[in-house]
């Protein structure tokens, strides 16, 4: 008789501050394109939260929602929250999810793009810490003064205000990837010289705007890069002096990820797919064929040897050294494909709980799969289809074995 894959605390219940997630598995935000042009949340993402939630996970973290119309992103069908007008559709989404799967636990992901962003997207200037642009969208940045600062704070805690009354469990503040709070948070974007300096403070003045319009219990998680390929940029013990100044403002947990679009597949790494991008991604595919020609012929291979190969659970490492430096739990998100992998993290490495994107595109019962003993082995090859697509105006789904033609 084969013996049963040792699954350990992984599907024992993750007690955080202010809420207990059934288990340690999370699904981490994943952008999934489904949602309209204004940014209203279509049935089409109830129909997969409800999937991912029979699935298995403890607890689905939205992909990232825009809390302002400035602050969106340049894929067309990113989700809003940034009206009282977008709060019922998100309601009956919640209703659907809970019907279906009461245990799991739902957070919304609250982001900003900042100057990672297109103004033809938006209609709006392209709001910045600094003015240096970002060499990846290219767009001129409009520095933000002291009320704009202000503005977005609250713009933060009235979107978290907005998913508490849907019916969410808790909100994931978005500061990593070089999105507006990284931004704030990074050397290499904030050179400001003013009380903005202290790179931690707009998040630290964020994290406590939302738990006045939520409440001291809401619960409220965050997302950070470990660090950047930027120099100067966020390096690790940077990381770990923002994380320990956020341990006495009642967070509930941390989510570490790693880098900024500026190198974009930095972050999640795996396959570059050079012909796709060029097709697809809107930076790209309005270039003249000529130039993009030239391109690939003077350039690309330069570009791809910039690129972090993939290797497994390549953020666990920093993942663990926060982990040790802070009282508050810590998750990996980030090439995680087997299950020993997954228990070594909790038991081994003393982190709190796991988070997956790719392979929950590829499997969205996977997590279930792994408690009934029927898998140890994520199918996900990190191809990238799924990611490349969804830069353009396609969902989400996993593209590997029928691509989408052009």
């Amino acid at each position: 008789m084969t013996a049963r894959p040792h699954t350990g605390s992984l599907f024992t219940p993750l007690t955080l501050r202010n809420i207990s997630i059934p288990n340690r598995i999370v699904r981490s935000a994943t952008y999934e394109g489904m949602g309209d042009p204004d940014g209203m949340p279509t049935p089409a993402l109830a129909k997969l939260y409800t999937e991912l939630a029979r699935g298995g996970a403890g607890a689905l973290i939205t992909g990232f929602v825009s809390i302002a119309q400035a602050g969106r992103a340049m894929q067309p069908a990113q989700c809003g929250i940034d009206t009282d007008a977008k709060m019922e559709a998100w309601r009956r989404i919640v209703r659907q999810v809970r019907q279906d799967a009461p245990p799991v636990r739902l957070f919304m992901q609250l982001a900003h793009a900042g100057r990672q962003t297109r103004r033809a997207m938006t209609g709006l200037p392209v709001l910045g810490v600094s003015s240096k642009r970002c060499t990846y969208f290219r767009q001129k940045v409009t520095v933000l003064d002291e009320p704009g600062i202000r503005g977005l704070i609250d713009g933060f805690a009235q979107a978290a205000r907005r998913a508490r009354h849907a019916g969410f469990d808790g909100v994931q503040l978005h500061a990593a990837h070089g999105y507006l709070i990284h931004q704030f948070l990074s050397p290499w974007t904030n050179t400001r010289r003013d009380r903005w300096a202290d790179r931690p403070l707009f998040l630290e003045e964020t994290v406590r705007a939302v738990k006045a319009a939520c409440g001291a219990d809401y619960p409220v998680l965050i997302k950070l890069s470990a660090a950047e390929d930027a120099t100067p940029g966020i390096r690790i013990e940077d990381t770990i002096a923002t994380v320990k100044r956020m341990e006495l403002l009642g967070l509930d947990a941390v989510e570490i990820s790693y880098g900024a679009m500026e190198h974009a597949l930095n972050i999640i790494r795996g396959a570059c797919p050079v012909d796709l991008v060029l097709r697809v991604n809107p930076l790209f595919n309005t270039i003249p064929p000529w130039i993009r020609g030239l391109w690939k012929r003077l350039r690309a291979k330069a570009y791809l040897a910039s690129i972090i190969p993939f290797q497994e659970n390549y953020n666990l490492q920093a993942a663990a050294a926060i982990r040790r430096a802070t009282s508050l739990p810590v998750i990996a998100v980030g090439g995680i494909r087997r299950l020993d992998a997954m228990v070594a993290a909790l038991e081994t490495h003393g982190l709190d709980g796991v988070s997956l994107c790719r392979p929950l595109i590829r499997e969205p019962d996977w997590p279930e799969k792994l408690r009934r003993g029927e898998s140890e082995l994520s199918a996900c090859t990190q191809c990238n289809l799924c990611t490349i697509y969804c830069d353009g105006d396609r969902p989400l789904r996993c593209y590997a074995h029928r691509e989408t033609p052009s």
